[in-house]
C-alpha cells in the first residue's frame, strides 16, 4: 500500500473513532443524539437556517424539522422566518435553550477540552485547519472522480 493510501486509511479508522466516542457516550448524557446535535449547533452565540444546519451537521431534513418543534414547543429555541427565504427558517436558542444547551453539553466540553489541551501539548491547532483542507479537497475530488466516471 501507498503511502498516500495508508494515510488516507489511518484518518479514515481515527474520524471513525472520533464518531464512535460521540455515539457511545450521547445516550449517557440522557438524550437523544437529535437533541443533543441540535443544541451543540446552536450554542455558538450565532443564528442558524434550518439549511445550513443540515448542510453542515449533517441533519435529515425531517429529523431537524421534528428536533426543532420538539425544541421550540419546550421552549428552547425560535423560529423566524428569513427575509427573502420563502420556507427557510433561522433558529436561535432562547435564554431557557442557552440554559439548557450548558447544562446538557457541559460533560462533552469538558472531555473535548481536556483531550484538546493533551493534543496540543504534542501537536500544533493547525491540524484542525489541515483536516478542513484535505476534507474540502476530498469533496471536490470524489465531484471530479464521479464526473469523469459519467463520462465513461
Amino acid at each position: 500500500m501507498d503511502e498516500s493510501r495508508e494515510a488516507v486509511r489511518r484518518l479514515a479508522i481515527a474520524i471513525s473513532n472520533f464518531e464512535k466516542i460521540y455515539v457511545a457516550n450521547t445516550p449517557k448524557i440522557g438524550r437523544q443524539s437529535s437533541e443533543l446535535w441540535l443544541m451543540y449547533a446552536l450554542n455558538d452565540g450565532k443564528a442558524h437556517s434550518q439549511k445550513q444546519i443540515c448542510e453542515e451537521w449533517g441533519f435529515p431534513r425531517t429529523t431537524l424539522n421534528t428536533v426543532t418543534k420538539k425544541c421550540e414547543i419546550s421552549g428552547y429555541l425560535t423560529l423566524t422566518a428569513i427575509p427573502g427565504k420563502r420556507r427557510e427558517m433561522q433558529i436561535c436558542l432562547t435564554e431557557k435553550g442557552k440554559a439548557y444547551a450548558s447544562q446538557i453539553l457541559n460533560v462533552i466540553y469538558s472531555a473535548e477540552d481536556r483531550a484538546m489541551k493533551k493534543t496540543l501539548e504534542k501537536y500544533s491547532a493547525d491540524f484542525v485547519d489541515i483536516l478542513g483542507y484535505f476534507v474540502k479537497n476530498l469533496e471536490s475530488s470524489f465531484e471530479q472522480e464521479l464526473k469523469q466516471e459519467e463520462l465513461n
